[in-house]
C-alpha cells in the first residue's frame, strides 16, 4: 500500500540527511482569521491548506469548537489555528496576512474577507484575548473530538505487530489512541507501509504528538503526517433534509440569480447562495433539484407552481399509499 487509507490525506517524502530531517521536523503554530465563517469545516480545511502549502507541510487546519450540526447553524469558529512542518514556516504564513483565501474551484468567499495570520507559538501565552475565550469555551468539546492521523518515518523493515505495539506505546503518552493500524507493503510483503494510521482523541493530543520525540528501536524518526480535515459529506437524519456537500460541483454550478431560495429552516441561518443541483433523470417533471451552497443541503423547486420543498417530490404520495 503506498497510499493512504483516510480520504483527504497526502504522504510526504521523507528527508534523506540527519541534518534535513531535524530542519524539517520543525513544527509551528499559527492563527488565522478573517475567513468566511459560513464555509463548511471541509472546505476551510482544503482552503486553508492550498493557501499556507508554499509554507511548509500544513499538518493540520484545527477549527476550535467544531462540530457538523451545529457549524450549519451558526457557522464556524472566527479563529482557525494551522500546525505546519518545515524551518521557517511560520514567518513564511505570516508573510501571506491581508491576502484573500482562494475556495476550492479557485472561487473566493463573499464580502472580499482577507485573511489575518499571527504567530501563536507552542507553550506561549495566549497573544490574543477574544481566542483565549474561545478556546476556553470550545475547550471540552475540543478534547473529546476523534481524529485520523497519518505518521511515518519509522523503520519499515521492522514486523507490522512490532510497530503497532511502538506506535500505540509512544502515542499513547500524548493522550487517548483508539486505533492504530500498520499495513504490509504492497509489493513486498516483507516491509511495512510506509505510512500508519491512528484515531486518536483531541486536540491536545495532537499538539503532543506533533513535538514528542521518540527513543523506540525503529521509530527514531517517526512523525505526524498529517490529520484528516472535516468530512466531505453528512446528513441529517430522523427524516431531515439530505446534506449533499461537493465543492468541486458547487464552484462550477450553473449561476441563476432567479432561482427561488429554499424553504425557512431552523437548522441554517446562513444566506442563501443557489446553484442548481446533477440532473437527476429520476426526479418527475416539472420538479428541479437546487442545492444551498451555504448550508449543503440539496432541495426540489417545482417549476410550475414555484413551490420548494427538501422531501423528495413523491415523499408525501407514498406516505398515503402506506397507509
Amino acid at each position: 500500500m503506498d497510499g493512504c487509507a483516510a480520504p483527504g490525506l497526502e504522504l510526504i517524502d521523507i528527508p534523506e540527511t540527519h541534518d534535513d530531517l531535524q530542519k524539517s521536523s520543525i513544527v509551528s503554530r499559527i492563527y488565522v482569521e478573517g475567513y468566511d465563517t459560513w464555509l463548511s469545516g471541509y472546505e476551510l480545511a482544503i482552503s486553508m491548506k492550498k493557501h499556507f502549502a508554499s509554507c511548509g507541510e500544513v499538518i493540520h487546519v484545527h477549527i476550535p469548537g467544531y462540530c457538523e450540526s451545529s457549524s450549519i447553524i451558526s457557522g464556524l469558529s472566527r479563529f482557525a489555528l494551522i500546525y505546519l512542518r518545515g524551518e521557517g514556516a511560520d514567518d513564511k504564513a505570516l508573510e501571506l496576512s491581508g491576502r484573500r483565501l482562494e475556495l476550492i474551484g479557485g472561487s473566493y468567499s463573499r464580502g472580499g474577507n482577507k485573511l489575518v495570520v499571527k504567530p501563536y507559538p507552542f507553550r506561549a501565552k495566549n497573544p490574543d484575548p477574544e481566542l483565549a475565550r474561545v478556546l476556553a469555551r470550545t475547550r471540552k468539546e475540543d478534547k473529546m473530538r476523534s481524529h485520523t492521523m497519518l505518521v511515518d518515518g519509522y523503520d519499515i523493515s521492522r514486523p507490522v505487530d512490532y510497530l503497532k505495539r511502538m506506535l500505540f506505546k509512544h502515542f499513547s503518552q500524548c493522550g487517548k489512541v483508539s486505533y492504530v493500524q500498520v499495513f504490509e507493503d504492497e509489493e513486498n510483503e516483507a516491509l511495512a507501509d510506509r505510512v500508519a494510521v491512528l484515531i486518536i482523541k483531541g486536540i491536545h493530543t495532537i499538539e503532543k504528538a506533533l513535538q514528542l520525540r521518540c527513543v523506540v528501536e525503529g521509530l527514531e524518526n517517526v512523525k505526524v503526517c498529517e490529520v484528516a480535515p472535516p468530512p466531505k459529506n453528512g446528513a441529517l437524519c430522523c427524516g431531515g433534509p439530505v446534506m449533499t456537500w461537493d465543492p468541486e460541483f458547487d464552484a462550477t454550478a450553473p449561476e441563476d440569480p432567479n432561482l427561488p431560495k429554499p424553504p425557512p429552516s431552523f437548522w441554517s441561518k446562513r444566506p442563501s447562495i443557489i446553484r442548481y443541483a446533477p440532473e437527476d433523470p429520476s426526479l418527475p417533471k416539472p420538479w428541479k433539484a437546487l442545492v444551498d451552497l451555504s448550508s449543503g443541503f440539496k432541495f426540489f423547486w417545482n417549476t410550475e407552481t414555484n413551490v420548494t420543498q427538501y422531501n423528495l417530490p413523491n415523499y408525501n404520495l407514498r406516505k398515503r399509499v402506506r397507509r
